[in-house]
């Protein structure tokens, strides 16, 4: 356990200076009389915080599926934007799996009253430093910055009609800590972009997730994070999960053992754990001038590792050390840039994340323990990036 006390320091200060305070199948649509296109009640878009008539029609993408019932994000997503919360949506959609999938049924499914839409929630799993888990396109991988310039670049996504997006439009990721990653915020809007304008996008800062607590009220939460790297498959034990957060965080007042004995809160405002993994996965090539590398050993292999400018890249993003990583690195072939076949290494890395999580509460004026619900314009919980008119050259 060396190698984790000595290394993780860098990490809780990379969490700090980011203020991370803590991140088609069949169709399936939900419609409520209480959200009719009709409506006349109004609320304010967070850019201008000017009225934006509430008879737009919203929609909700649930872009996934829950792998384990001890992280039902999705479900609980889902449960949230049809219950009668005040983000509810006309539309939820639960069968899109990509991006370019969201955009047809944008696309498909035109507000009926022929104005653009409002809200578009998009609910994937996602951090700051890979991006989301949905893929760009059905046949490619997840959402990274990276991936996303990359298709945009290839003119993948064709400006949608100015009757469908505009200005005013608002793109909500919910997905955690992703508002840290500015870059990717800044791209985003260009994959829902019209001919005359790029949408408002708004992304979280911190932890966010969907839970059922209060006597079985849905409800969404901005939560407080603390955050312990190690490898993957090779999990501490308790005792030295907890001296090592304390190590971290001696200031905290918080019962890391009580903690890591549930993966769910009990209450609104009750702290648990969860864990994540940050995979890295890509394939070497190697030049007629290379000799193969001696991977017979872990000593040998994070050797080899640290002298490969591309797995360096991403670790340096990630800001995790390699030895923090379970890697498996298998010899083969793969096409150089000349469509020649080459030697070739497969590396795939996975480090596992555990965080403590305190969702942050409120005490409103008809209950306690509410959802703290902060303002998109709060620059401490979100990073928007506003709407704008695009000048079109005549």
């Amino acid at each position: 356990m060396k190698a984790i006390t000595t290394n993780i320091s860098w990490f809780s200060s990379f969490l700090i200076a980011l203020i991370l305070l803590v991140s088609c199948n069949d169709r399936k649509e939900s419609q409520s009389s209480s959200a009719q296109s009709d409506s006349v009640s109004v609320h304010f878009a967070a850019d201008t915080l000017m009225p934006v008539a509430a008879s737009r029609e919203s929609v909700t993408f649930i872009l996934g599926e829950d792998k384990s019932s001890e992280n039902p994000y999705y479900a609980e997503a889902t449960k949230y934007f049809s219950s009668e919360s005040q983000e509810k949506t006309l539309h939820l959609v639960t069968s899109c799996r990509s991006l370019v999938e969201v955009r047809q049924y944008l696309v498909k499914h035109a507000p009926a009253n022929q104005l653009p839409w409002g809200r578009i929630n998009l609910v994937s799993h996602g951090d700051q430093w890979l991006g989301l888990s949905v893929k760009v396109t059905p046949d490619s991988r997840r959402t990274t910055l990276e991936r996303l310039q990359e298709f945009i670049d290839a003119g993948t996504f064709n400006p949608l009609p100015d009757s469908l997006i505009d200005k005013n439009t608002e793109i909500a990721l919910h997905a955690c800590g992703i508002g840290n990653n500015k870059a990717f915020v800044e791209t985003f809007g260009n994959v829902f972009k019209s001919k005359s304008a790029v949408p408002h996008v708004i992304a979280p800062r911190l932890f966010e997730f969907f839970s059922t607590v209060n006597q079985g009220e849905s409800g969404r939460y901005q939560a407080k994070v603390w955050m312990v790297p190690y490898k993957k498959d090779e999990k501490p034990g308790d005792i030295i999960l907890c001296n090592l957060l304390h190590e971290e965080y001696p200031d905290e007042n918080i019962n890391w053992q009580d903690a890591l004995t549930r993966t769910q809160p009990r209450f609104a405002g009750d702290t648990y754990h969860y864990t994540f993994d940050i995979p890295v996965n890509l394939i070497i090539n190697l030049s007629a001038n290379d000799s193969l590398p001696e991977l017979s050993s872990t000593e040998k292999i994070l050797h080899w590792i640290d002298q490969q400018p591309e797995i360096n890249h991403i670790l340096s993003k990630i800001q995790i050390p390699a030895e923090l990583f379970s890697w498996n690195l298998k010899k083969g072939f793969s096409k150089n840039k000349d469509g020649k076949r080459c030697v070739a290494i497969s590396v795939k890395g996975f480090c596992t994340v555990l965080c403590i999580l305190k969702p942050l509460v409120e005490k409103t004026s008809t209950a306690s323990n509410q959802p703290f619900m902060p303002a998109t314009n709060d620059t401490a919980y979100f990073y928007t990036v506003k709407g704008k008119t695009l000048n079109i050259k005549s």
